[in-house]
């Protein structure tokens, strides 16, 4: 298996992770609780780990398919760049969940988590995601908007 299918294989568990994290985030500020939260710092903390090999698999990938000519340099390195925002900012909100359920397994009475706490986990969360989510649209814009898939198609063949 190529670099480039693994990358593309395995890229959808952060996104997933850090957009079910941030909702369920958003929803324990609604609802207080308990297992709302732990299941947003699960989902977080797992995003950061998952974030990790689907960023390093990212260069192998563009070594391989950096020098196709139906494809625009330019975009796989604005998804590069955005990778790196998404990784650093996914690696801050799973760390800053990994501390929220330390808390929570910690004081198993507390419904929820302190109000700074809550706030972190929600902030970094949302900014994780939303990064996230722009990198993986970036990252699909390196096929779909290829320059080679932007010219019309040759006219069939007469048999």
């Amino acid at each position: 298996m190529a670099w480039v299918h693994i990358h593309i294989t395995i890229n959808h568990f952060p996104i997933i992770l850090a957009v079910t994290g941030a909702l369920a985030a958003l929803l324990g500020l609604a609802r207080s609780r308990r297992g709302i939260w732990l299941y947003a710092t699960v989902s977080l903390a797992l995003a950061a780990i998952t974030a990790v090999p689907t960023y390093f698999t990212g260069g192998p990938a563009e070594h391989l398919l950096g020098h196709a000519w139906y494809l625009a340099p330019e975009s796989i390195h604005r998804h590069e760049s955005a990778a790196l925002i998404a990784v650093l900012l996914t690696g801050l909100a799973g760390l800053v969940a990994l501390v929220a359920w330390r808390r929570l397994v910690r004081y198993p009475r507390e419904l929820t988590l302190p109000a700074g706490l809550r706030a972190a986990v929600v902030i970094t969360a949302v900014a994780a995601a939303a990064m996230i989510g722009y990198t993986s649209l970036l990252g699909g814009r390196i096929i779909h908007d290829a320059p080679g898939l932007q010219q019309s198609a040759p006219p069939p063949k007469d048999p």
